[in-house]
């Protein structure tokens, strides 16, 4: 019997330790498959987005004279450009400008349109007719742009030398809002927001036209060369995504990102600043929403509630997290946004009105009887408060027609307009923070509790030992010892907004602008992928843009996560030196 046990105890140990050993395989295994499929999306997204920083090249092709094929003519007056609604005349520093009326060219005006000393050498209209191209005598390139109701274009600063000697031809690329730059031995070029994209050693010869395939010819009839431009994402660089841009139509550089345009001669904004202020702001608003509510019941769970009621309440909080987005986006958009606009002061004085309100109960309850104390004891506050606040919202509701009345002339919306110049969206970046931070509370919320809740109960009860008030305790011992738990929630909380995208796009304008105006619509990264990628086409500008936001969106959202983890990391570490939960 000795002997059969024995076999039977090391059969067992066996069998538990190949259990563990298959055990640590398979998470390692998962692990490690998690890890690459990361590393393998974001070296997708990386290779999408490497061709927009490709330098445009032009390659030369000399072939024999008698493969010259029919070529479009270029323009032969070099000191004219036709634009859409103008027309543009180079006398020698000046541009004379004449405007296009149904009874033919009426002069607009005169402006000086080179450096001094320099005088105009070439004119050349881009594709759409409304930005000139201006080449002078010391190798200066300048672009200028219409302006809506303006007699005269308006330079753009976009002042750039090609060489030292005088510009003989600008030539629009067709389809293209770029330019070919000849000068007398450079050739360049020029892309109408990005500026000066490539330079290098100019043929010999001049600019003969365009073949059918739109290849650019160059020399002479008897000897000509084909040049190849290669150019198809020339008008994206940093610079241009992230800077303020001269677009056609505006005198001051603007942040636009406007893809889709109503003529396939304009030309397209691609200023990613708009969509990331967007992102940054919904997350904002939301986390201005959720850190308060979250923070303040992790703490009042953790530390003051009730095991019992805490046991019920908890799982509830931590179960609202699996609310769809699309759930939560479509009622702020259908439902809450119409709402507030309807309450809109009712809305602003709750604001205002509970938090004032939470703090004069505490006061209140602080001067009790100690009988009724005892009654509505401090570990159920949770529940006993809920009437008094529905008291406070009611009563905000209630008098907020008055006060609009007496304060605001009976139309806040219009006061807002006047005095402040806010005008109010229905879909706004207050609707997106009311909504946003319910859905992104819970996860705060219950990283938070367990960071307070692991601290052990010796370092408050020493405190407390030592003459400390509750509140002293919580705010001098709990809270530093739990501060890298709670940073952690706090960053994981922030990576859930910012790559949230379902609220976004349905509680907001979707209307890429850039203020701080809580009352102003917004256009995230994320919801602008899903609205423009079905439309993108395949490979083009548009597209790999759309993927470099992916890409930001997930360095983002993958270094938040990774700096929470490390300083969870630091935490347990934290509380094996204190000799708590590991």
């Amino acid at each position: 019997m000795t002997d059969s046990a024995t076999t039977s105890r090391r059969f067992r140990q066996r069998l538990r330790l190949f259990r563990d050993r298959l055990a640590t395989g398979v998470i390692s295994a998962c692990g490690i498959g998690v890890i690459g499929a990361v590393l393998a999306i974001g070296v997708f997204l990386a290779v999408e987005v490497a061709p927009l920083f490709v330098a445009p090249e032009v390659r030369e092709q000399p072939t024999s004279s008698d493969a010259l094929p029919p070529l479009a003519s270029l323009p032969t007056d070099t000191l004219s450009a036709a634009g859409e609604q103008q027309q543009w005349q180079a006398d020698g520093r000046e541009l004379v400008v004449f405007q296009r009326t149904a009874s033919g060219l009426q002069l607009s005006g005169r402006v000086e349109a080179v450096p001094p000393s320099r005088r105009v050498t070439a004119l050349v209209a881009l594709e759409g007719g409304r930005a000139l191209l201006v080449g002078d005598d010391g190798g200066g390139v300048q672009r200028w742009v219409t302006v809506a109701d303006q007699a005269v274009p308006a330079p753009t600063g976009h002042y750039q030398t090609i060489g030292e000697l005088p510009i003989r031809q600008l030539i629009a690329l067709p389809g293209r809002q770029a330019l070919a730059v000849n000068e007398a031995n450079r050739l360049g070029l020029y892309q109408a927001i990005g500026g000066l994209r490539w330079q290098g050693q100019a043929p010999a010869g001049e600019a003969l036209g365009w073949d059918d395939q739109g290849h650019l010819w160059w020399g002479t009839p008897d000897a000509a060369s084909r040049l190849e431009i290669d150019a198809e994402h020339a008008e994206v660089s940093w610079r241009s995504l992230w800077l303020p841009q001269h677009y056609e139509g505006h005198a001051v550089p603007q942040q636009r990102w406007q893809t889709s345009v109503s003529d396939s001669q304009d030309e397209p904004r691609y200023g990613l600043a708009p969509l990331a202020w967007g992102t940054l702001k919904a997350a904002a608003y939301a986390l201005l929403v959720a850190i308060p509510l979250a923070l303040g019941a992790a703490v009042h769970t953790a530390c003051f509630m009730s095991a019992g009621l805490r046991a019920r309440i908890k799982p509830t909080l931590e179960l609202m997290e699996a609310l769809p987005g699309v759930v939560l986006g479509f009622i702020a958009g259908l439902v809450l946004a119409p709402w507030v606009e309807r309450h809109l002061p009712g809305v602003l004085a709750l604001l205002l009105v509970l938090p004032l309100g939470m703090l004069a109960g505490g006061s209140l309850w602080t001067r009790l009887s100690p009988r009724l104390r005892q009654r509505l004891p401090l570990s159920w506050a949770g529940l006993w408060l809920i009437p008094w606040l529905a008291l406070l919202a009611a009563l905000a509701l209630w008098l907020s027609p008055s006060l609009e009345r007496w304060w605001f002339d009976g139309d806040m919306r219009t006061w807002l307009e006047i005095q402040l110049g806010l005008d109010y969206a229905s879909r706004n970046a207050m609707i997106v923070g009311l909504a946003m931070g319910l859905a992104v509370m819970p996860t705060i919320y219950a990283l938070a509790e367990d960071a307070l809740s692991g601290v052990p109960k010796s370092l408050a009860e020493g405190a407390a030992a030592m003459g400390a008030t509750r509140w002293q305790a919580l705010w001098k011992v709990v809270l530093p010892a739990a501060s890298p738990g709670v940073f952690a929630a706090l960053m994981i909380g922030a990576g859930r907004a910012v790559g949230e995208t379902m609220i976004v796009l349905m509680a907001t304008g979707n209307t890429a602008v850039m203020t701080a105006s809580p009352f102003d619509g917004l256009r995230s990264l994320s919801a602008n992928i899903a609205i423009e990628l079905p439309e993108a086409a395949l490979g083009g500008t548009h597209y790999r843009l759309l993927f470099l936001s992916a890409l930001l969106l997930f360095v983002f959202t993958f270094s938040v996560n990774t700096l929470a983890e490390v300083v969870r990391g630091r935490l347990r570490r934290r509380y094996q030196r204190l000799g708590g939960p590991t």
